[in-house]
């Protein structure tokens, strides 16, 4: 269903917003679930099994024209039906990625299922439910796109149906990474930044759900995605010693050149963010009262220093203390 020229008008203004059913009586707590979807998102129908006590959490960050609404809690379904379409000026697309749990989306007649960390793209001008099994607490960061942005990115803006746009070998890690780096840092991003990564995200995503690829693609799109899963997979890594330049350049299939190109735009080298994040883990160890007894050594090695006498000196030169002064001080 495509926008209508004298809608645009109608896109509401967005503003940081957090619903807590805790906040609110037992008997009220669905209810004002309902309303807290419905205005986060846009109007759609929760529906929850009355046979148990229900408690969630709904929480919306603007973001660049649209927001990530966060819902985590009770096990529900949620859906929208033709009528609340045909009454609803503002169409959007969905950019969902599972968190916990999982989810299957349904929408013209086509079933998708998606595990933690899978990303499916949907459109809110066709009806769909969304449904969450029993037995575990579920939890979804969904990115409220603006439909012009997401038409823009596929060429006629031949937009398919409802699609895992994760599945896609080399794109979709990128968007997985992305999606998580950008719902992690939604409220503290700088707004062009914000944009920026945005924008990346909803081209990634077109280009790997498209029935038509677009086979030129710019690469100043993938570098906000890439940098993130670099970002991401050294996170995972810092405590193997032979993390490299060459490692991480292997796994995502591009040069070293490549690699220290795209971290030049975080204004530290891979080396010295490497060892900034190893330092930082350690301290963490070190003043943590549950680590008190283990050996500073084996504190170094499991954050990937394999000498310790590197590590005191790199250790000290970073904090200006040694990690025994530093251990001390925070045990008094």
């Amino acid at each position: 269903m495509a926008r209508e020229a004298g809608q645009a008008s109608c896109q509401r203004e967005r503003r940081y917003e957090v619903w807590r059913t805790a906040d609110v009586a037992e008997p009220e707590r669905f209810a004002y679930f309902r309303e807290a979807v419905c205005e986060a998102f846009m109007d759609l129908s929760p529906e929850h099994a009355r046979s148990g006590p229900f408690d969630a959490e709904v929480e919306s960050v603007p973001l660049a024209g649209g927001a990530v609404n966060r819902v985590r809690g009770t096990p529900h379904h949620v859906q929208r039906t033709p009528a609340q379409i045909r009454r609803t000026a503002e169409q959007c697309f969905f950019l969902n990625i599972q968190l916990k749990s999982e989810c299957v989306i349904e929408q013209t007649g086509r079933a998708v299922r998606l595990a933690p960390g899978q990303v499916a793209l949907f459109g809110s001008d066709l009806p769909f439910r969304i449904s969450h099994p029993a037995g575990r607490d579920m939890s979804v960061a969904s990115f409220w796109l603006p439909r012009h942005a997401v038409e823009e990115s596929f060429a006629d803006r031949d937009i398919p149906g409802i699609r895992r746009v994760s599945d896609h070998p080399f794109l979709g890690p990128l968007i997985a990474a992305a999606a998580r780096t950008l719902n992690r840092g939604a409220r503290a991003i700088d707004p062009a930044d914000g944009s920026l990564m945005l924008e990346s995200l909803i081209r990634l995503a077109a280009q790997s759900c498209a029935r038509n690829r677009n086979p030129d693609i710019p690469p100043e799109t993938l570098h906000p995605a890439l940098l993130a899963a670099i970002l991401e997979y050294v996170e995972s890594r810092l405590h193997e010693p032979a993390l490299s330049v060459g490692g991480v350049a292997a796994r995502f299939g591009i040069s070293k050149r490549y690699v220290h190109k795209l971290f030049e735009r975080t204004g530290n080298s891979f080396s010295r963010h490497v060892l900034h994040c190893r330092l930082e883990r350690a301290a963490a160890d070190l003043t943590a009262p549950e680590q008190a007894r283990t050996p500073i050594a084996e504190i170094a090695y499991r954050n990937g220093f394999s000498d310790i006498s590197y590590f005191n000196r790199r250790f000290k030169a970073h904090f200006q203390a040694t990690p025994r002064d530093m251990r001390k001080h925070a045990h008094r």
